[in-house]
């Protein structure tokens, strides 16, 4: 009888693992932060060292909208947009097509490796999460997938030009300084 209340406990336990840690590497402990939070820091600090003065003012709209939706979503919701903008920002930036640009190559691939990082690790947690995405979470993301699409579009029209790049570059900081601001609890 002991046995199987051992096993019982055991198979409970096991089954309810994934749901009581969840993402442990996007929560924050009193005064610390996350993982996710860490990594975010340096991987800014990568981009905006690579970055140069642009005279010109960007046509690309920063999609604040899409942002201010998200401040009304579980935490959940809120890891899953995480991610679905960090992979968006990963595929624009391995194109690999920033010869153009005076950006220093080993900035560049410490930056990728960092994002690569943030998005390996947000997918882990983006796969535990049941039920899927809600509706306005998958609306909100269809809304970014538009932007990045812009973006891109915006590169090849200026012909991945250093000036086109920079622009991207700026707005990717800008995406990359609100979502380390996004509260997960």
């Amino acid at each position: 009888m002991g046995s199987i209340s051992f096993w019982m406990c055991l198979i409970l336990t096991i089954c309810t693992w994934n749901k009581t840690i969840g993402c442990t590497w996007m929560r924050t402990l009193p005064r610390s932060p996350s993982m996710f939070q860490v990594l975010s820091n340096n991987t800014i600090t990568m981009l905006q060292k690579m970055g140069h003065v642009v005279s010109r003012k960007s046509q690309i709209t920063f999609p604040n909208e899409q942002y201010r939706q998200v401040d009304n979503f579980t935490d959940n919701g809120r890891i899953v947009f995480i991610s679905q903008t960090l992979n968006a920002i990963e595929k624009l930036y391995s194109s690999g097509k920033y010869d153009s640009t005076a950006w220093d190559q080993k900035g560049v691939d410490e930056f990728m490796i960092g994002l690569h990082r943030q998005t390996s690790e947000l997918d882990q947690c983006v796969k535990t999460i049941k039920p899927g995405p809600s509706t306005s979470v998958k609306r909100v993301n269809k809304g970014m997938s538009l932007h990045f699409q812009i973006l891109k579009n915006s590169l090849k029209l200026e012909e991945y030009s250093a000036s086109g790049w920079e622009d991207i570059r700026n707005v990717v900081l800008s995406h990359m300084l609100r979502l380390v601001t996004i509260p997960i609890d």
